[in-house]
């Protein structure tokens, strides 16, 4: 009964301290950041567990996905004036960064963060393009908050129209609300804990020991006498006989703004499944009657690391922090995926992995034009083999964080499919070594990677974030998905062959009856055949499980539709082929067509906005979509032009000798 009432009475406290206005707290503690984060302490404290959208996750990762959707880069850059009057470039890491947004919110708040495209963007919101960068600018959060009453006026007027009719100004000012709200949150997360509150009256000063002034975590440490004084206060609590308990109540009440990450795990006997607390949740629990010793402990380090007056005392306070967070994470066992995806994302596996299919890829074309050197076209296939194991490594640490099967999120696809499709023209290449099969794998591979990370970026979220619940089935995660990408990265792969086929023809590299030629032909049939396979089984395996989630085999989705399509593509092509409807030419095109029909079924299909597989709108995923279109497109219309308007090369000698030594075999 006491809890209920006290509860109303500070309620009908915070409502009318909260009318009548009151003095913010004034903030303490360093205003710049004069020194530099130590390197220990930035890689240290980056594996500071926290719970955010469902996960608990690195405070690393938490950095990077918000960079990434905020600023669309991996870290912050910009020029600045140093104490002798010289300008330098200053470049922090996602960690640096994150920390200076808690610890010195007014420094970052004048970092140059969000970047405006067009400048009608910025004539939109009252400001004047300087032409300080080229055909874009960086405004500081402190600049562009300035105008957030106008960009949410705009916000609410175009978020009204359909994603696909928006104009590009429009769909980058609806982008750029949201960029500033999820920055907001994390700005403002932490402000009650850069602040303190002074104290009047005598009785109030001789709940905290004869202070003066208090902050946060004084307040819940003696949250019990705090509680009984505000009881004894009753609604006369703005009598002066009270002191100013008003204006601490007001304190208390700023701290439901805080939203963001959860950063205080339950430490009270409590299931496993219980999530962690945030900031309001600690606090309110404390003024209730129930404080949890080991949070406010946890809250005071915290609050003494960001009042801090120099870096080393805010090192061991913040460090103190880590360790309290860490301890009570381990005790749940919720430490050592933290601790893995820590290492996961500074090991870098994929960047390493794509690196090395770069180096491969030049070795795979030296060995092209030396052709006789066996030792050059086994240094590239072990480079590209070597890359495929580091790329192997990286969706394995992936699958031990998440706890599912290598695919379960869009992004994932780039990696499997990189992999598997380099691995595939690996096997093409040493089962019929032409060398041209040896160039496209780590092609394909670095590729993959490569428009992972821009992806990545791009969508600005978390890659290992919860699946949704339809998808929680690790068995099918395991059976369908794989086997369905299978087909897509063979599907790629072929349509890689048909092209340089093409190539190979409209250069006039080489004769299309040569060996070279017929070699590639081949092995276009033979990973068209492996596609198909995959394709099929996957498609039906997809049907199984949507029979036993949806209660239908099927529904004519789009996604459903599209594999259909390259299924049924493949079949047709290996019928043509056989039946000698077509040969190698028609056979190269038909392949190149079914690789855009891939492009259509792996992302197309998440774009439409309509179906169970619409994963969400992106406007540079739809843009790299018709990129695709157009690249695969060009590559059939040389070969049609070519097919169609160039004469026939002459018939091929009877005696190939002389051709097959251009491109012998590397057995």
């Amino acid at each position: 009964m006491h809890t209920k009432w006290f509860k109303h009475l500070l309620l009908l406290a915070l409502l009318v301290v909260a009318a009548c206005g009151r003095p913010a707290p004034r903030l303490t503690g360093e205003v710049e950041r004069t020194d530099e984060w130590p390197a220990e302490f930035i890689e240290q404290f980056g594996s500071l567990e926290l719970q955010h959208e469902g996960r608990v996750m690195p405070f690393s990762t938490l950095a990077a996905s918000t960079l990434y959707a905020v600023h669309g880069r991996r870290d912050v850059q910009f020029l600045t004036t140093g104490k002798d009057g010289k300008d330098r470039t200053v470049k922090l890491s996602p960690t640096e960064w994150l920390l200076d947004v808690w610890c010195f919110p007014l420094q970052a708040a004048r970092y140059p963060l969000f970047r405006i495209e067009n400048v009608a963007v910025l004539s939109a919101l009252g400001f004047l393009h300087e032409g300080q960068t080229q055909g874009f600018e960086y405004l500081p959060y402190e600049q562009l908050v300035a105008s957030g009453g106008k960009l949410q006026e705009l916000h609410e007027q175009y978020i009204e129209k359909h994603v696909t009719i928006r104009s590009p100004v429009e769909s980058q000012l609806v982008h750029l609300y949201q960029q500033l709200v999820l920055y907001h949150r994390l700005h403002n997360q932490l402000a009650t804990l850069q602040g303190e509150i002074g104290l009047e009256g005598d009785d109030l000063r001789a709940i905290f020991g004869g202070d003066e002034r208090v902050t946060l975590a004084t307040v819940l440490r003696e949250a019990k006498a705090f509680r009984a004084f505000v009881l004894k206060a009753g609604e006369k609590f703005e009598d002066p006989q009270f002191g100013n308990l008003g204006n601490v109540l007001h304190f208390l009440s700023e701290v439901a703004n805080s939203t963001g990450p959860l950063l205080m795990p339950p430490v009270l006997p409590a299931e496993q499944k219980d999530s962690w607390h945030s900031l309001p949740q600690v606090v309110d629990v404390a003024i209730r009657g129930n404080p949890e010793p080991a949070h406010a402990a946890l809250l005071d380090s915290l609050q003494k690391g960001l009042l801090a007056k120099t870096m080393a005392q805010r090192v061991e306070h913040l460090t103190a922090f880590r360790r309290g967070v860490e301890a009570a994470a381990t005790a749940r066992g919720e430490h050592a995926n933290v601790a893995l995806e820590s290492y996961y994302y500074r090991a870098n596996w994929h960047f390493h992995a794509m690196m090395t299919f770069v180096l491969a890829f030049v070795l795979a074309v030296i060995a092209c034009v030396l052709p006789r050197n066996k030792t050059m076209w086994w240094a590239a296939m072990g480079t590209t083999a070597t890359a495929l194991c580091l790329l192997i490594a990286d969706v394995w640490i992936r699958c031990l964080i998440t706890g599912h099967p290598p695919i379960g999120r869009l992004y994932d696809t780039f990696l499997f499919i990189g992999g598997t499709g380099a691995l595939t023209l690996l096997i093409a290449e040493f089962v019929l070594s032409r060398r041209i099969a040896l160039v496209l794998a780590p092609f394909l591979g670095g590729l993959m990677i490569l428009l992972a990370r821009l992806f990545e970026v791009a969508d600005g979220a978390d890659t290992m974030k919860p699946l949704q619940a339809v998808l929680l089935s690790n068995f099918w995660l395991a059976v369908h998905v794989p086997t369905m990408n299978l087909g897509y990265a063979a599907s790629v792969a072929a349509a890689l062959v048909g092209g340089a086929w093409i190539v190979v023809r409209a250069c006039r590299i080489d004769h299309p009856d040569s060996p070279l030629a017929k070699s590639l032909a081949r092995m276009n049939y033979g990973v068209t055949c492996f596609g198909l396979a995959t394709a099929v089984v996957g498609t039906i395996l997809g049907g199984v499980w949507a029979n036993e989630s949806w209660g239908r085999f099927w529904g004519w989705d789009p996604k459903e539709n599209g594999a259909m399509l390259i299924c049924l593509s493949q079949i047709a092509v290996l019928h043509a082929r056989m039946s000698g409807l077509v040969r190698d030419a028609g056979f190269a095109l038909w392949s190149v067509a079914t690789g855009m029909m891939v492009v259509f079924s792996w992302f197309h299909t998440n774009l439409l906005g309509v179906g169970l597989h619409a994963y969400g709108f992106s406007s540079e995923l739809l843009t790299g979509v018709w990129a695709s279109y157009s690249i695969l497109g060009a590559v059939m219309l040389v070969g049609v032009v070519d097919r169609l308007l160039r004469p026939a090369p002459a018939p091929f000698p009877v005696e190939p000798s002389a051709a097959a030594a251009v491109w012998p075999a590397a057995e």
